[in-house]
């Protein structure tokens, strides 16, 4: 088994109490799925891909073309050594999933299989820029990150993850006794919080552990890291799929340069089966696991999303508190690399490729194919304040634009970079300030699994450019309300189009080519079109149906200058002008009278 990381391969401890207290473990994300593998009989491969960790170098961008020769050269290496039987398979979560996923842009015949764990496969849709909206909260902590462990402060970059991990206990409504500590922090600011949390860190971890048999990390080493690319300032200039200059030192590059997608015919000549692995909640990688699993269709792939946030380590329940997870990720991994890789006869799963869990119904379904057979779109049309399943008499409906609402600390993309849940504790509330539409109690329970699509008709009073953001969400009789997914999109970004060259998806085809951008007219009606991440949610017998739309997300998407782009904008509705929301459904919703 190969894991390939940019981030903590080893840390060595501080000192003897550190070394004692076994502290560097602490930190190993990847810890217990490794003696899984070890005790199943075997070998274990951790690199520090080149100009991170241990290794010399530089990391001129993620995945880059010498990133990728340097994997097929370590399994060269692997399979030349006496305990190799020759055959390899490779995992990680998130950045190290994503080399997985590369191994196949340069297939090596040894590599049987890969499992890309809570990872992207369009760099651009699935983290950067979903729907064309910069994530810059993402891309500015990540660098941040990264600048931190390529310098070899390891305690710095420890301090954003539990610093986010505090943000999100302090914005629990009634934090247990284990988090109270945390929540109390999480109410400093965060020069204040680094202040207190990164010494203590200091004196357990002293750096990067050196690989056996080499020197640490040296001055020159780590000088050359000064040439590391800064992903933020590299995403500040750009804004479509086709904009050159993401990396200073290489004009030419564009997001796509270093894209997983990419490589798809590579990775499906490989003949490697494939496992697309990811989470409800796990940022936009639910979306990219399917596109992953629609377009390679590699023989033996999986595909499987359960209730999870980043990492798999945290379970969302309807209407619940995120809590850790009891579902056995690394017995699941061994099971489909022993088919795969070590060809150990047995049963290995149920046969089924696709898996998928239905919140609400809290249960574990299988399938075919994505989406599931049966599922067919069916609309609510938005009325005044409500949701019908029919459109009702054109109306408008007019607001000031707000720039100042956010979906809070506890969200899916807060997990991408720490223990977050991202169970949104407080919609109840947030849901005063957005635009809300509720369908009448339901009569049924209804099922919704699938590309939910909101299609709005809207205008704004200025020109250029604007955001909207959309929540499906689940509202109980007694008021409370779980947010079962979300979208957002750019308007210029709002053509339906396909190109050459991208995933498969069941959502509308959109390119964020330059070439399909269409800015705004002030006071020009525009249809919009966003496409909700994929979901699998049950609605309980008289719950109802949220639609909630925002015009900002500023706890996490970059936006506009104060005084810049629309300050109102016009909602039509009705015959003429049907703004809807499709929901994936094998029935139509009944509704109570």
């Amino acid at each position: 088994m190969l894991r390939q990381t940019r981030y903590m391969r080893a840390l060595a401890p501080a000192g003897p109490v550190s070394r004692m207290l076994g502290a560097p473990a602490a930190f190993d994300v990847h810890g217990d799925l490794r003696v899984r593998f070890l005790r199943a009989g075997y070998a274990w491969v951790d690199v520090d891909v080149r100009g991170t960790g241990a290794s010399e170098g530089s990391w001129r961008s993620p995945w880059f073309e010498d990133q990728r020769r340097d994997a097929f050269d370590v399994v060269e290496w692997i399979t030349q050594q006496e305990w190799s039987t020759g055959r390899v398979g490779s995992l990680g979560i998130s950045y190290d999933g994503t080399c997985a996923d590369m191994l196949l842009a340069e297939p090596h015949p040894a590599v049987r299989a890969v499992a890309p764990l809570f990872s992207l496969y369009d760099v651009l849709a699935d983290v950067a820029f979903p729907g064309g909206v910069h994530l810059s909260w993402f891309t500015e902590a990540w660098a941040r990150y990264n600048r931190a462990l390529d310098e070899n402060r390891h305690h710095d970059a420890m301090v954003i993850p539990l610093w986010l991990m505090a943000l999100a206990a302090a914005a629990k409504p009634d934090p247990s006794p284990g988090e109270r500590t945390l929540a109390l922090l999480g109410r400093l600011p965060f020069a204040q919080f680094r202040r207190v949390v990164a010494p203590t860190l200091r004196r357990l971890v002293s750096g990067v552990a050196p690989v056996p048999g080499f020197a640490a990390p040296t001055m020159e080493m780590l000088a050359a890291r000064a040439h590391n690319l800064d992903v933020h300032r590299g995403a500040l200039t750009i804004g479509h799929r086709d904009d050159a200059g993401v990396d200073f030192d290489r004009p030419e590059l564009t997001i796509d340069s270093f894209s997983p997608h990419l490589y798809a015919d590579a990775q499906r000549g490989s003949g490697a089966a494939v496992y697309s692995y990811s989470g409800w909640r796990d940022g936009a990688y639910p979306h990219a696991a399917i596109k992953r699993h629609l377009t390679l269709r590699s023989a033996r792939g999986r595909l499987t999303i359960g209730p999870w946030a980043h990492t798999g380590k945290l379970t969302i329940h309807a209407f619940e508190r995120g809590a850790a997870t009891r579902f056995d990720h690394g017995g699941e991994l061994v099971s489909f690399f022993d088919e795969t890789v070590a060809e150990r006869p047995g049963p290995h799963g149920d046969g089924a490729p696709v898996h998928y869990f239905t919140t609400g119904e809290e249960r574990w379904k299988a399938c075919d194919a994505w989406p599931p057979p049966g599922v067919t779109p069916t609309p609510l049309y938005l009325g005044p304040e409500a949701l019908a399943g029919r459109p009702g008499a054109p109306r408008t409906v007019t607001r000031a634009v707000r720039r100042d609402t956010g979906t809070g600390p506890r969200s899916r993309w807060r997990s991408l970079l720490s223990l977050v849940p991202g169970d949104y504790p407080d919609r109840r509330t947030r849901d005063r300030e957005l635009l809300v539409f509720d369908s009448p109690r339901l009569s049924d329970a209804l099922e919704v699994t699938g590309h939910a699509v909101v299609t709005l008709f809207v205008a704004w009073d200025r020109g250029d450019d604007a955001h909207l953001f959309a929540y499906l969400e689940d509202v109980s009789p007694e008021g409370d309300v779980y947010l079962v997914t979300e979208g957002c999109l750019r308007a210029r970004h709002r053509r339906i189009a396909s190109a050459p060259g991208l995933p498969a998806s069941p959502a509308p085809p959109r390119t964020f080519l330059r070439e399909h951008a269409a800015p705004l007219v002030a006071g020009e009606r525009v249809e919009l079109v966003i496409d909700l991440l994929p979901c699998s949610h049950r609605f309980d017998v008289g719950h109802r149906v949220r639609l909630a739309l925002a015009d900002a997300d500023v706890d996490h998407f970059g936006g506009f200058a104060s005084g810049a782009g629309p300050r109102e904008m016009a909602l039509s509705m009705g015959e003429g002008a049907t703004s809807r929301i499709d929901l994936p459904t094998r029935a139509p919703p009944r509704f109570s009278p």
